[in-house]
């Protein structure tokens, strides 16, 4: 768990940022009633912008924890080849492998019945298509 001074880090960062944008929003509205359109913004916000931006990444970086590695091996090294490319997620048993790959003599279970007679509930079903 992160610590309460990283918390307290970032919360002075984010403010100061908002205090660097209300201070830069203030400078340009001054600069409009002055008639000073071409002025850049004074070095003081800036630096302010900048600092604050880096005091609140350095915050969050603490606050999130350790990093894991860019090196992927250091993961992989504990898995076996087999396993490697193995995503249960992806099986799928309910396909038409099994209308292309069946016997000729097979009749599909959902025309004929159990006594070999044809089923009226799927006859209703193709009236429509005549």
């Amino acid at each position: 768990m992160a610590s309460s001074f990283w918390k307290g880090v970032v919360g002075v960062g984010l403010f100061a940022l908002a205090h660097a944008a209300f201070s830069a929003a203030q400078h340009r509205s001054y600069m409009r009633l002055t008639e000073k359109e071409n002025e850049t913004l004074p070095i003081d916000i800036v630096l302010q912008t900048l600092l604050s931006f880096v005091m609140t990444c350095y915050g969050i970086a603490h606050i999130a924890g350790e990093f894991k590695d860019m090196d992927a091996s250091s993961e992989l090294k504990n898995k076996t080849f087999d396993t490697l490319r193995n995503h249960p997620s992806f099986y799928l048993f309910n396909h038409r492998g099994r209308v292309l790959f069946r016997s000729p003599e097979e009749e599909p279970s959902s025309v004929r019945n159990q006594q070999g007679l044809l089923d009226p509930t799927r006859l209703r079903k193709l009236e429509h298509l005549h």
